[in-house]
């Protein structure tokens, strides 16, 4: 398992180089404290945790702070000390940690941002949050006498924290809370409770090289859900599992980069309907439409000229089977 932000930059890569980098300032009210000789740090993923790497400045009336340059998308993970040695960490309550991490996360917007000030060792009062909820098609698998995991950066990446249960047929269902200062989830399912029994999909739905998969769920406020796929593909499914043999089709998409319209030129071993859905990144369905043929190949035009620039899905079904392929709207 590696722990990549990809996504995020990738999708932001239409409207800034990845090369940026933003400011992001970080403060911690040490009141109360007596402040230890080597001063206030913080350690964390943009650091190497090392902890005795990022000093922080003390601003007056028992409030310290740091200003960190980091990539937008990047998820970052810290923790403040009283001190420059292992130890001297904060071990703050899981109300606005990942996990049992205790670890703080969040992912660094577009622009220049100050994070709120917390106190070292504790939480806000009030923390945002949302609920997601995560469904996975285990069809054609034996699951694992430890049942269906997911994990990811909501829940510090722990194989055996968030568990799914039976949902509708042979899909698998579970929910959790996660901070709102995780802007996109990176998550991969378990066929268990331990790494190496983990699935390994690619894209369009997850990152090639770290295998997680990704998804947006800034807009989302209050609640929400992740794409259903079958365990180890980007293949799409409803929340009653695939019951239907599937039938092999293949297609592809010209221009993958487009601008007015994307030709999708389709084949298969049969001659019934076809549907086309376009999916915005975060799940949105933007369009549809079900298209009546009696040939096996041919050829269809999907104008995408009023679509706002970024990644989209096209999925297109056909007698039960489904696949997905990613394109870009500049």
């Amino acid at each position: 398992m590696k722990k990549i932000s990809l996504l995020f930059s990738m999708m932001l890569a239409v409207v800034v180089l990845q090369a940026q980098t933003i400011n992001v300032t970080l403060k911690v009210d040490m009141t109360g404290l007596t402040v230890s000789p080597d001063s206030v740090h913080v350690v964390g993923s943009f650091n190497g945790w090392n902890p005795a790497a990022t000093v922080l400045v003390d601003e007056g009336n028992n409030i310290h702070s740091c200003v960190l340059a980091v990539k937008p998308g990047d998820d970052v993970e810290y923790k403040f000390m009283n001190g420059k040695s292992w130890g001297k960490e904060e071990s703050a309550p899981g109300a606005c940690t990942a996990g049992n991490s205790h670890n703080r996360i969040f992912t660094a917007p577009l622009v220049d941002v100050t994070i709120p000030t917390v106190v070292f060792n504790q939480c806000p009062s009030s923390v945002p949050t949302k609920t997601m909820d995560f469904y996975v098609d285990m069809a054609g698998l034996t699951v694992d006498s430890a049942g269906v995991h997911v994990a990811g950066n909501f829940n510090a990446w722990n194989p055996n924290y968030t568990a799914l249960t039976r949902f509708n047929g042979t899909v698998y269902k579970g929910s959790a809370t996660v901070l709102s200062s995780i802007l996109k989830l990176q998550y991969k399912y378990i066929n268990g409770s331990s790494w190496g029994k983990d699935e390994a999909p690619t894209s369009p739905c997850a990152d090639a090289t770290s295998h997680n998969r990704l998804y947006r769920i800034d807009t989302i406020t209050t609640a929400g859900s992740v794409p259903n796929y079958k365990f180890n593909t980007c293949t799409l499914t409803s929340t009653t599992g695939i019951n239907k043999t599937e039938v092999p089709f293949t297609f592809e998409i010209n221009p993958t980069i487009a601008h007015d319209y994307i030709e999708v030129k389709f084949e298969s071993l049969n001659s019934t309907n076809v549907q086309f859905n376009v999916y915005s990144i975060n799940g949105t369905l933007v369009s549809s439409e079900n298209v009546n043929r009696i040939e096996n190949s041919f050829g269809k035009f999907i104008t995408v000229a009023g679509l706002a620039k970024g990644v989209y899905l096209l999925e297109v079904s056909n007698e039960g089977s489904k696949s997905v392929k990613r394109f870009i709207v500049e």
